[in-house]
């Protein structure tokens, strides 16, 4: 007989490929309790020992009500691999439907285990193998869920099932299952699905000659249809085994309440249940027949390859679903059908099944062992169970640590986390883990070439925002993201400008597809495409480098000449004046305050310049008091410090767009004149503000984007009036004007006047 430290045995309840089940008295705390003990040839692989300790492992995590508890687990140091948990002495389900049950019954046996199920389900785990033989009752009548074996759990430290390989009992079985694909908790629903039409009709939904053929049914046949007198549990059913797992409820809580629905009063009537206490029974009453059942059960492999195929596995699965869970040989009647007027049937007496189903393994299949395998020592007796808390914490900084940030699911850190925080929320070392696995992806963007690998680039930026949305600390994550963005932007944007400089039409249209795709600033995005967008057309702007700086805001109007956006202002002029103009222009020229020829002119003359023009003008305001000479020395310099073909416009790239407004929609001679000079006689009937000139760029612009072609001021063109030159062609209309007519006229070209300036033109050439 074996020993366990701590326990006497009193006899073997049952034995399975995996492990034997006792019952023992615990000594020190003298209770009786089910003794699983590890097969010995199996607890030398490190593998199967893991497994082992780990279902343990699970079921002490689950502290709930209706999940069989766990009361020790350990290693002896022989290296007996063993654990306890409570005896169940009340017989299974499986009896219970042979044998009839009332609706009343059934609904607390299913409310019961839905529950057990949706606490193990919030923890992560999904049971895989929900059958009326692992669903047993306590001394008080209180069903219990056991027989977490085949478990699958994100705190797991191996991958249990191989790929290809369906684990669970035929009958019961989700689609998924049978495929042997991934599955999740709404498996679990699909066979509390089964075990509600099996309860309700008496056999089970789907049933073949092999287990192949009902793994076959439950993936392709319809939901049957119930007798008429149990029509009412049909929604729940279909719904519960809908082929599409996004079909069924979507948890355990959903399906509860379909129950409540479906049979309103037999569910109000589960709390008035009193459960009730169970006679004592003897070892000898129970063990023998037991033990002499499962002896007499075939054999089958220890060992079923991954790789095996699906219809061999599933054969033997069926043949091993019938052996798992007492299903009916020909010999044997099917079970009765739950009724709505049937009493409640008495529990089993001595002899009846009871805890057999805590021995029952699932096949074994291959272990691959993981990376993230934890050692296993087998000289450390394990005297408590792990805290899944601690344990998660654990595996997720292991994820980090090899790079599992996301990926592969669930055995990754950042699904290890968000568990932690399912369990424990607010969980500070959980939450940390989250920012680290934030700033993983920082790192490994920052590693990326985000030139020629663009789109990977901002999949891991976005990777790091999303792992810490409502995580404390994760500003810090989010502030770095921006960052780095917003540097690579502005290394984008400089590449753009650089290309629409050199009127490189691609290159500034492939900087503009990575920078238009992850742009922060939708509206300096727009700008910026609208540039590229119109390279060497009517409207396209640009600005040429000024020394440390950028020239004056250019517009094209047709495929060779750009217009200045702008009228030259009072601080492009000082830039220049300082520069070299005041070196060349020691004596400036008088300057009149109007724009009238004649007589007039000649009487107006007063000792004003550009910098005393006897107008309110800050640096924004047009530069007015300069001759043509000085307009021209001013773009002969601009051309000089740029390498550009700057000059004064002519006249006709001006005129065509002089269009005199009829209203206050450019600085022209209006009330706020004629109220500063005390006189009626005005260009249009409105009241602009200005009484002298305005800032540039203040009124509407004229297509096709330039500001204060009329209005403001007249401006110098290239255009002689006559043959010799001496008197230069100004076009436009300025703040003093008093007629919308004479829009381009001759002026002194030696004169200054504080209505005229000047804007600036340049050559330019098709895109490359």
């Amino acid at each position: 007989m074996i020993e366990i430290p701590g326990y006497t045995i009193l006899g073997q309840i049952g034995r399975g490929g995996m492990a034997t089940v006792y019952r023992a008295r615990q000594d020190l705390l003298d209770r009786e309790v089910a003794l699983k003990v590890m097969a010995t040839q199996l607890a030398a692989d490190a593998n199967y020992a893991q497994r082992f300790l780990q279902e343990a492992r699970m079921l002490a995590s689950l502290n709930h009500p209706n999940i069989v508890p766990v009361y020790d687990v350990g290693v002896t140091p022989q290296h007996v691999h063993y654990f306890s948990m409570q005896l169940l002495p009340g017989g299974d389900f499986a009896s219970r439907l042979r044998d009839g049950m009332s609706e009343n019954d059934l609904v607390r046996v299913l409310v019961a285990v839905a529950s057990a199920l949706g606490f193990a389900h919030a923890r992560g785990i999904v049971h895989r193998d929900v059958t009326p033989g692992n669903i047993m009752f306590d001394g008080h009548d209180v069903p219990v869920l056991t027989d977490f074996g085949i478990a699958r759990a994100l705190t797991s430290t191996s991958r249990i099932t191989a790929t290809g390989l369906s684990i669970g009992t035929g009958h019961y079985m989700s689609p998924e299952q049978a495929r042997g694909v991934e599955i999740d908790n709404r498996s679990d629903i699909y066979s509390l699905g089964v075990l509600l039409f099996e309860a309700v009709a008496g056999y089970p939904p789907y049933q073949g000659d092999d287990g192949f053929a009902v793994a076959f049914a439950h993936v392709h046949e319809p939901v049957p249809s119930l007798p008429e007198e149990a029509a009412r549990w049909q929604p729940v059913i279909d719904k519960a085994m809908a082929k599409v797992p996004d079909q069924r409820y979507r948890d355990c809580a959903a399906f509860i309440e379909g129950l409540r629905q479906a049979a309103p009063e037999e569910f109000a009537a589960v709390a008035s249940v009193t459960p009730r206490p169970m006679p004592s029974i003897k070892a000898s009453d129970r063990g023998p027949s037991i033990l002499s059942r499962l002896q007499a059960l075939p054999k089958l492999p220890l060992l079923l390859g991954g790789g095996a195929v699906l219809s061999g596995v599933v054969l033997a699965l069926g043949i091993w679903s019938s052996i798992r869970d007492n299903q009916r040989p020909p010999s044997k009647p099917p079970a009765k059908a739950v009724t709505k007027t049937s009493p409640a049937k008495p529990l089993p007496g001595p002899g009846a099944a009871t805890v057999d189903s805590q021995v029952k393994d699932a096949p074994v299949e291959d272990l691959q062992a993981d990376e993230e395998l934890l050692p296993v020592d087998p000289e450390a007796p394990i005297a408590t169970v792990v805290d899944p808390v601690v344990e998660l914490l654990n595996l997720g900084k292991i994820n980090l640590r090899n790079g599992r940030l996301t990926s592969p699911k669930p055995n990754n850190a950042f699904d290890r986390y968000q568990l932690v925080l399912t369990i424990e929320p607010g969980n500070a070392e959980a939450q940390q883990g989250l920012v680290d696995v934030g700033h993983a992806y920082v790192e490994l963007a920052e590693r990326v070439d985000a030139d020629t690998e663009t789109g990977k680039w901002a999949e891991l930026l976005a990777s790091a925002e999303q792992v810490v949305v409502n995580v404390p600390g994760g500003d810090a994550v989010a502030s770095k993201v921006r960052s780095i963005k917003e540097q690579r932007l502005a290394e984008w944007e400089a590449r753009i400008r650089s290309a629409l400089q050199a009127w490189k039409r691609s290159e500034a249209q492939r900087w503009m597809s990575a920078y238009a795709s992850h742009a922060l600033d939708g509206s300096k995005r727009q700008a910026l495409q609208a540039l590229v967008n119109g390279i060497g057309k009517a409207g396209y702007q640009f600005q040429d480098a000024l020394g440390s700086g950028r020239g004056p805001m250019m517009v094209q109007i047709s495929d060779s000449v750009a217009l200045g956006r702008y009228e030259v202002t009072v601080g492009d002029f000082r830039e220049f004046w300082q520069a070299k103009g005041q070196a060349r222009f020691s004596k400036l020229p008088d300057c009149r305050d109007s724009d009238t020829p004649g007589i007039v002119r000649f009487f107006s003359r007063k000792k004003l310049d550009w910098q005393k023009p006897d107008l309110p003008q800050d640096d924004q305001h047009p530069v007015v008091c300069v001759s043509y000479a000085m307009a021209d020395a001013y773009v002969s310099w601009l051309a000089e410090q740029t390498g550009k073909p700057y000059r004064l416009p002519r006249s006709v790239e001006l005129k065509p767009m002089v269009r005199p407004p009829t209203d206050c929609s450019a600085n022209l001679r209006d009330a706020a004149f004629g109220q500063q000079q005390n006189t009626r006689k005005l260009a249009v009937s409105c009241n602009d503000g200005f009484p002298g000139t305005a800032p540039v760029g203040r009124f509407a612009e004229r297509p096709p984007g330039l500001f204060d072609v009329v209005g403001n001021v007249r401006e110098w063109t290239q255009n002689c009036e006559r043959s010799d030159c001496k008197s230069r062609m100004a076009v436009g209309l300025s703040w003093e004007s008093d007629s919308l007519s004479n829009t381009d006229r001759g002026f002194p070209a030696e004169d200054a006047s504080n209505t005229i300036g000047f804007r600036v033109a340049r050559d330019v050439e098709p895109p490359k």
